[in-house]
């Protein structure tokens, strides 16, 4: 039997959500291993709601469609300008980001692996110059920017929309 216009439309919007949501997985997986790594906590602190409708759960790295807010299948919320959200839940995700100054106070071995070793400049995570200083960095300054102008954000993006049409409904 034929599926019916509306039941078209609804399987439709369905794909749609789902290549949303396998999106978000893909962008917050490329957040956690592009970005800064000293204990874990940013890593694993990436979270993707539905604005006004759905909290992602709050889980850690590697991350799976469980861990986004499931969105609804219905006209309105498909025409939604802003379907999913993803951020960083942690109070210091701005500085991990390299986008407001902070401080910084050495503790321990980082867990991630240390791309530069020296001494910090102008208060600001990734800018550490060669040389002096104990201080390191476990992502390259600027690297959110980077990921976001440079390919990676639409890289990700792509393939969470091939998974998303591929498989079945979520």
């Amino acid at each position: 039997m034929a599926k019916s216009l509306s039941q078209i439309n609804r399987d439709v919007r369905r794909k749609i959500q789902s290549a949303a949501r396998h999106s978000a997985v893909e962008i917050m997986n490329d957040l956690a291993e592009a970005g800064p790594n000293w204990r874990g906590r940013f890593k694993n602190s990436w979270v993707a709601d539905a604005p006004g409708s759905a909290i992602g759960s709050k889980s850690s790295y590697p991350y799976s469609i469980r861990n986004v807010a499931k969105l609804k299948d219905t006209v309105a919320a498909a025409n939604q300008e802003i379907k999913l959200r993803v951020y960083n839940a942690t109070n210091y995700a701005l500085i991990a980001q390299d986008l407001v100054e902070g401080r910084f106070i050495k503790v321990g071995r980082p867990k991630g692996k240390v791309v530069k070793e020296g001494e910090r400049q102008e208060n600001i995570r990734g800018n550490i110059e060669v040389g002096d200083g104990n201080n390191e960095s476990t992502a390259s300054l600027d690297w959110f920017m980077n990921y976001l102008d440079g390919g990676g954000l639409l890289k990700s993006l792509e393939s969470g929309v091939r998974i998303g049409f591929k498989r079945g409904i979520e």
